[in-house]
């Protein structure tokens, strides 16, 4: 089915069964998006679930494919949130959280708050300049807000109710995984000890996942074993494993143990972006990945700031992430890569034809699937749209045609049978 409104796509998937949310509008103005802001709060307490907020988007799909995305979301659309719900509590204790890549997180303990329909007893920290900004100390009572994170933070200290027996809060020196020394950088204190559990454990479990290696066998439970009996120590051991260093483990019989060891050499060749992206960069997903790799290859090591944050997409935060891991973990990316020996892509310029820098439209029954052909147009460089509009160049189509072609004709838009679109190229 063709929509021409985003609304009437909706209301068709609604009609399937889908539930309906508790209030929409439509509107040309801004004036009518506060109104529906202010009726969703006024009546926020009735409403059976938990809400942060609202989405206000453009109705049109044609200039929502006009608009497009960046990296991390829809140019036509964007969140408009609710005042946040405050509570009072009080401060129990600071505990560190060691995450990913090695950063240590603190995390208030607080008296347990019932708060937008949970109980919490955890807040977010963030960092222990934010400690500092705060004046936090435990004891302290605090106003604690639950605004669409799932660990909720504290935003003010009520420092004339303190009695004496406050305590103030020491930035750690010690990881609270591995007792190792903390390397300090200001906003950002690390463990950087790579036989530190919290580490190892969630960056292996991560680099072997579905969506990134897809090493098929090594799940949480394998990778936890492997870490507690001493066999890998980082994500470069899963490569020097030997059928000798896994036959006495616990579950370990020939055909798991060979499964697992064929799985990870076959991650060898792997692309180079699918590898950057299991390292795990924060604010660096798939799609960020490929973009950085396919546009500077290996030389990813030594790329600027500027290089980086010219890339549609990438902002400020992204850069600077990609930046610091790959300075802290420069040595094992370069052994990690040279062990893989990953393929390149290159940015292949595309020769000029016909259908070149042109927006195409796909409509009707093919003798191919309309997946492979946009794949084939987009490999010689045309953007393949999903809607007919003026911007239209070609609408290339087949059998049972429909609406799109007699929109293509209306407007004055070149069509094209599968046929002649084969005879042009």
């Amino acid at each position: 089915m063709d929509f021409v409104k985003s609304s009437e796509m909706m209301e068709y998937i609604y009609s399937l069964g889908f539930v309906h949310p508790p209030m929409t509008t439509k509107t040309t103005t801004v004036e009518g998006i506060e109104e529906l802001y202010h009726k969703i709060i006024a009546s926020r307490n009735e409403i059976p679930m938990m809400l942060d907020g609202m989405v206000v988007k453009i109705d049109d799909i044609e200039t929502q494919e006009e608009l497009g995305f960046t990296v991390k979301f829809p140019r036509w659309s964007c969140a408009y949130k609710f005042p946040a719900v405050e509570k009072t509590t009080k401060i129990v204790d600071i505990i560190q959280q060691v995450g990913r890549t090695g950063v240590i997180t603190p995390v208030a303990v607080v008296e347990p708050t019932h708060i937008d329909g949970s109980t919490v007893e955890r807040a977010s920290l963030h960092n222990y300049d934010e400690i500092a900004r705060l004046d936090l100390r435990i004891n302290d009572e605090v106003i604690i807000i639950k605004s669409g994170d799932i660990i909720p933070k504290i935003t003010k200290v009520f420092k004339d109710r303190r009695k004496g027996e406050e305590q103030e809060v020491q930035r750690p020196t010690a990881c609270p995984e591995c007792n190792s020394e903390l390397l300090d950088e200001g906003t950002l204190i690390k463990c950087q000890n790579l036989d530190c559990p919290a580490i190892v454990t969630n960056s292996i479990i991560y680099f072997a996942s579905k969506n990134c290696m897809n090493i098929d066998g090594l799940g949480i439970k394998i990778v936890e074993q492997l870490v507690r009996e001493k066999k890998i120590y980082d994500i470069l051991d899963l490569y020097s494993l030997q059928y000798e260093d896994l036959e006495n483990l616990e579950g370990f019989k020939e055909k798991k143990i060979n499964n697992l060891l064929n799985a990870i050499a076959n991650t060898k060749n792997s692309e180079l972006h699918r590898i950057i992206n299991a390292l795990g960069i924060e604010h660096i997903g798939e799609v960020a990945s490929k973009q950085i790799c396919l546009e500077f290859g290996l030389n990813l090591l030594e790329l600027t700031y500027d290089e980086l944050i010219a890339l549609d997409g990438i902002g400020e935060q992204m850069a600077l992430s990609f930046l610091e891991f790959m300075r802290v973990n420069k040595e094992i990316i370069i052994k990690l890569i040279n062990i893989i020996e990953p393929k390149v892509e290159e940015k292949v310029e595309v020769k000029e034809n016909a259908f070149k820098d042109k927006t195409v439209v796909l409509t009707g029954t093919m003798s191919q699937s309309r997946g492979v052909i946009k794949k084939d147009l987009e490999s010689l460089g045309a953007k393949v749209s999903s809607s007919v509009s003026k911007k239209t160049d070609y609408l290339i189509y087949g059998e049972d045609a429909g609406s799109k072609y007699d929109k293509a004709v209306t407007l004055g838009v070149t069509t094209l049978t599968e046929q002649e679109m084969s005879d042009m190229l």
